[in-house]
Order: C-alpha cells, then sequence, then structure tokens
C-alpha cells in the first residue's frame, strides 16, 4: 500500500525537525507522483501566504538565511540509499534534492520578487485612505462621501475613501460589493480599485463585487465606466462599459464582457436578489453573508442545481429557504446554528 505524508509531516521534513527514519519515509514518498504534488500544493500555499501583502526587506533577508539553514539541514539528515551519493559520505537522491532547492529558491525568490512587484502595483493605488466604512456579515449601510457620491455597501464589505478627495482624482478602495450612485466632475475621475483591477467614472451609476476566490463584477447602470487591469508598468484596459454592460474578470480566464438586466441591479440596493440559473452553491455563499448564517450542502449533485429566482433580502432566511426547497426539491435542517441542505 502507497504510504501518505501529510503536510505537516512535510513541512517538518523541510524544517529539519524530522529523525532519520521518517526522513527517509518521506524522501521515498516524495519520488512518487502523490508526492511531487503535496510538494507542489505546500509550495503554492506558501506562496498564497506570501502574496497577502508586503514583506520588509530586512525579514526577507532573515528568512532566506533562515531557509538556507534549514535546506542545508535537511540534506544532512536524509540517509543513504543504495542508488544517491554525495561529496561528505552521505547518500542523497539528487533529483528529490534538486527538487527540495528548487521549492525553497521559488519560495526566497517568488516571495522577494512578489514583494517588489506588489510596491509598484500599489504605486498605482492610493497609498493611504483615512476613513474605512466596514460592513459585518449580515448588515448592509448606505451613506455619502465627501463630494456627495452615495454608496450602497454590501454585507462582509469594506470601502476605504479620503475625507475630502483634495488631489485631482476621487479614489476609494473596496473589498466585497457595493453599488455607487458617483456625483459628475468631469476635472475629478471618481476610481474604484477591487484587487488588481481599478474602475474608473467621471459621473455614473454602476455596481463592483470583489470577494476573495470569486471573480470581480463590474456592472453599469448609467453613464460610461473604463475598467484596467493594474500591472507592474502601465494599466491594462479590460473594458469600456456603458449601461447595461458588465465585465468579469478573474486572472486564469481573463474579462468576460456581456449583457444584464439593469433594474436586478439597480434592485440589489434596495435589498432585491435576483438568481438566474445561478448553482445552488453560488447561491448559499451570497446568502451566507447576507444573512450571516452558515449553509452547507450535502452533496455535489445539488450543489450544482441551477436556480432562478428573485429574493427579498428584507425576509427571514428560513422563509426563504421554505420556498427554495419547496421549488426546487430538497430539504434542509438547522442545528447549532448551521444549515444544512440535502
Amino acid at each position: 500500500m502507497e504510504q501518505r505524508i501529510n503536510k505537516t509531516e512535510l513541512l517538518q521534513f523541510l524544517n529539519g525537525q524530522c529523525s532519520a527514519e521518517a526522513s527517509l519515509r518521506i524522501n521515498q514518498f516524495l519520488e512518487t507522483a502523490a508526492g511531487q504534488h503535496l510538494l507542489d500544493e505546500l509550495l503554492n500555499e506558501h506562496l498564497d501566504f506570501a502574496s497577502e501583502g508586503e514583506i520588509d526587506p530586512d525579514k526577507l533577508s532573515e528568512w532566506k538565511k533562515e531557509w538556507s539553514a534549514k535546506f542545508s539541514t535537511v540534506v544532512e539528515a536524509v540517509p543513504a540509499t543504495s542508488d544517491t551519493i554525495n561529496p561528505g559520505g552521505k547518500r542523497i537522491k539528487l533529483n528529490v534534492m534538486l527538487r527540495y532547492a528548487a521549492v525553497l529558491t521559488t519560495l526566497i525568490l517568488g516571495v522577494g520578487i512578489y514583494s517588489i512587484s506588489n510596491r509598484k502595483n500599489k504605486s498605482a493605488q492610493p497609498e493611504s485612505l483615512a476613513l474605512v466604512q466596514k460592513n459585518p456579515l449580515g448588515r448592509r449601510s448606505t451613506f455619502s462621501l465627501a463630494d456627495g457620491t452615495k454608496v450602497y455597501l454590501g454585507p462582509g464589505s469594506a470601502l476605504s475613501y479620503s475625507k475630502d478627495f483634495s488631489g485631482n482624482k476621487r479614489e476609494v478602495i473596496l473589498k466585497g460589493e457595493a453599488y455607487f450612485e458617483v456625483t459628475k466632475d468631469s476635472e475629478k475621475p471618481f476610481m474604484i480599485y477591487t484587487e488588481n483591477l481599478r474602475t474608473q467614472v467621471l459621473g455614473t451609476t454602476f455596481k463592483v463585487s470583489s470577494f476573495q476566490g470569486s471573480p470581480i463584477l463590474v456592472s453599469v447602470t448609467s453613464g460610461k465606466v473604463r475598467v484596467d487591469r493594474l500591472t507592474d508598468e502601465e494599466p491594462q484596459e479590460l473594458a469600456i462599459l456603458n449601461p447595461g454592460e458588465q465585465v468579469s474578470y478573474n486572472q486564469h480566464s481573463g474579462a468576460q464582457k456581456s449583457s444584464f438586466n439593469i433594474e436586478n441591479v439597480k434592485n440589489w440596493k434596495q435589498g432585491q436578489l435576483v438568481f438566474n440559473g445561478t448553482p445552488l452553491l453560488e447561491l448559499t455563499n451570497q446568502i451566507s453573508r447576507w444573512y450571516n448564517v452558515s449553509i452547507n450542502i450535502s452533496s455535489e449533485t445539488l450543489k450544482q442545481i441551477p436556480i432562478t429566482v428573485t429574493l427579498d433580502g428584507n425576509m427571514p432566511v428560513y422563509q426563504f429557504l421554505d420556498g427554495l426547497s419547496a421549488s426546487f426539491g430538497f430539504n434542509y435542517k438547522v442545528k447549532d446554528k448551521v444549515i444544512t441542505i440535502y
């Protein structure tokens, strides 16, 4: 039977914290396809973690030294096998250790390169915005900015903005979703930053949605909007949007432009949620944020059921689920404040 190693054991191995026996076992596992796959996953997780923010150059230098020392420890710890040898008399599988070296080098260089490029990207974004409006899950808010722009901020969302927009542009940073009614000012463009996209307008109404793990969506209900992708160099234009047009973007599939029903987006600010052929899993993700509830779906088949429904987001969640389950043939139960659909 093929032995299995988990990520904790692998990380301990790379940290030089394993016994000789465990090191040999992990070394053998890494010769398999499953082992290579696990190593790739660990690498990706570390790079994702690093990309959460900038890394101080001094800390990066210390981290390089630390991982170099750990790598040397790993090399020394791996016991001899019949088909490997090194100049110090210890034997080691060269291709596996080259793989470790590649992982550690990628971690070190990748984080360093990301840190530099991330600062370049951020140079196109506002350096500091003094005010933050943050909604917890289950709560919405409506407020006005200094220029008179009205913002309808969704649940689980946050908007950072300036107190007075004193410069030559009006800049905000959005995490989550919001509908904007932007006050016209031809001399001061209004810019919304969401992850690595920038949406620029002069005066218009539109909705932006940007949640981690989901595509960024910009939908225009009036006026004209330009959407750019921020790069290390100049911003790259993704789309010019007119009323009734929207663009969806993620880093894997790129930008997709389409049309939509303007009234559906306008009604969102009043609490109406419209789903048109939306998979049940995607619908429940939005409902979870809207009502601050935890929803699980018991089977993969149920997760993909297409749902077309208009929801009054002001009604109690269980009233909505009662109607939904009756219409689409599933049941739900509640235990310890967790809703399970089955």
